[in-house]
């Protein structure tokens, strides 16, 4: 029996239409789709979710908004995540805060997670990503060590005024690696799931071979 492909959901936490971050979590969701992942998209400028409440956050039962119900289900239903955010501040997005703080603490539970961000300069791009790491662990999830962060000119323009990742630039190589982490991680952690074996005796090994599986898709980075 072919087991179903793996499911990846695309996070876009910018609150700006067609924003750069949007166009880097889209670029990233289409390297795993063709690694095998069914890629979604929540675009939180467009999903227009509720602000969180401790009400909801700590209640059994559904979240009374249609939207955050989709949302929720959305991320429960994935098997890998890439969560993207526009730096504000040094810090990652109010929306993408708000947007998490819907989620129950165990929604990130046996999935791997990729963090991606986008700044207006270099300085302080990082910091977003490692300020994730912490929700992710908190969700109990697995960031990957690869991370990716923007700025405007790693972008081309695109037609209807959209945005495209430089595939001939340095940041393409590095989502390449981070699409191949994401694959290894997903499929090492799917297979403990399927045997009963922890999440931790596998993740080592998924590390280790994460070299050799950035070098057969090597001819990406010169695309």
């Amino acid at each position: 029996m072919t087991a179903a492909r793996p499911r990846v959901l695309c996070v876009a936490g910018s609150p700006s239409a067609g924003s750069h971050t949007r166009a880097l979590v889209g670029h990233i969701g289409g390297l795993l789709e063709r690694r095998g992942f069914d890629s979604g998209l929540a675009d939180l400028a467009v999903l227009d979710l509720p602000r969180s409440h401790p009400d909801h956050y700590w209640s059994e039962d559904p979240h009374p908004v249609v939207q955050a119900r989709e949302f929720i289900g959305a991320v429960l239903a994935s098997d890998a995540l890439v969560i993207g955010t526009p730096v504000y501040h040094s810090g990652y997005s109010g929306l993408l805060k708000s947007a998490v703080d819907l989620l129950p603490s165990d929604a990130f539970a046996g999935k791997a997670v990729a963090l991606v961000s986008h700044a207006s300069g270099p300085r302080g791009s990082a910091t977003a990503c490692e300020q994730l790491r912490q929700v992710v662990k908190a969700l109990g999830g697995w960031a990957v060590p690869m991370q990716v962060s923007t700025v405007s000119a790693d972008f081309t323009p695109a037609a209807g005024g959209q945005r495209d990742l430089d595939v001939t630039g340095p940041v393409h190589a590095r989502c390449v690696e981070l699409a191949d982490q994401l694959t290894a991680f997903t499929r090492a952690m799917r297979g403990a799931a399927d045997s009963g074996t922890t999440a931790e005796g596998t993740a080592g090994d998924t590390t280790e071979n994460t070299t050799e599986n950035t070098a057969e898709h090597s001819a990406e980075v010169a695309a």
